[in-house]
Parts: structure tokens; sequence; C-alpha cells
């Protein structure tokens, strides 16, 4: 038999919600498709006047129009490179930051709850995961609120007095029940 303690962990799989990822990917789309617009504007503009010029001159001693504009589409090329990496660069660490405040705001939700604070709202964040999960916090505290205060309330009515000894035994018997199911 083996010894648990001298196996190596097993690697975790992990897995990204696809909640989340739906719209970072667009994001990423919208970044490359306008960095794909703007080149194009830009090459296409400069396409023009240097086969016009070429055309003008009237020098055909290219073997194809690609050596008309090999050093402008090759310049082009690099600036769409760069623009495009340092705008997807810049975007993962805008993601990054979001997901970072949200799960912050998650946390400290969720730390204020073990507080016994249940009434200060989670407000995660913009992103639309981070923001389900939060308002599934508010909802679950918020509930749990509730019965704390028809607990409080009823505590309060048991304490008042009025009651026979046995009604007061069954009710407060059915009020201990209700104490564990929020704090067991």
């Amino acid at each position: 038999m083996r010894n648990p303690s001298t196996q190596p962990p097993r690697a975790r799989i992990r897995y990204v919600n696809p909640r989340f990822q739906g719209p970072a990917v667009l994001a990423f789309a919208a970044v490359i498709a306008i960095g794909g617009a703007i080149f194009w504007k830009l090459v296409d503009g400069e396409f023009q006047v240097a086969f016009r010029q070429a055309a003008i001159r009237g020098h055909y001693t290219f073997d194809s129009a690609y050596d008309i504009v090999r050093d402008i589409l090759a310049w082009r090329l690099a600036e769409l490179f760069a623009g495009v990496f340092l705008a997807g660069s810049i975007l993962v660490l805008l993601l990054v930051a979001a997901a970072r405040h949200g799960i912050g705001k998650a946390v400290d939700s969720l730390r204020a709850s073990a507080d016994r604070d249940l009434s200060t709202p989670t407000g995660a964040c913009p992103i639309g995961e981070f923001d389900r999960f939060g308002g599934k916090i508010d909802a679950a505290r918020s509930d749990t609120l509730a019965s704390v205060m028809r607990i409080r309330s009823e505590a309060a009515a048991l304490a008042a007095g009025g009651i026979s000894p046995a009604e007061f035994g069954l009710r407060w018997d059915e009020l201990k029940q209700r104490i564990r199911r929020i704090a067991p």
C-alpha cells in the first residue's frame, strides 16, 4: 500500500466559466477588428499614392506590385502588430483589475457576513459573473437576516410571557430548531 504523504499532489484542472469568457472574447475581437480597420485605412491611402506615383513616373521596372509597396506594407504590419499587442495587453490588465476588484468585493462581503454584518450589499463589479455571484450572496444574506429578525421577534414574544408553560415549551423547541437551521 502506498503512503499518501509521499505521493506527488495531483494537478488540478481549473475551468473558466463560459459566462466570463464571452464578453472578454468580444472585447478582444473588437480590439482586433478596430486595429484591422485602422490598418486598412492607412495602408489603402498609402497604396493609392504609391501606385499613382509609380504609374505617373512610368517606371515599370518592378516584377510585381508587391515590390512597389513592400516597405509600406512591412512598416504598417509592424505597427499593426505592436498596436494590437499593446491594446490587447491593456485589455488583459483591465480585465484582471476588474476581476480582482469583483473578487475582493465578494470576499469583503463574505468576511462582513462572518462578522455578523448581513445588511451591507456586495456591489461586486460590472463583470457579469461577479455581479451574479454578489447578487447570490446578497440574496442569501437578506434571507438569513430576515430569518434572524423573525427569530428575534418570536423570542421577544416568548420573553413577554402570558402563555402556558406547555405552549412555551413547544414554541421554545420550535424556535431552537429554527436557530439551528441558521447556525448549526
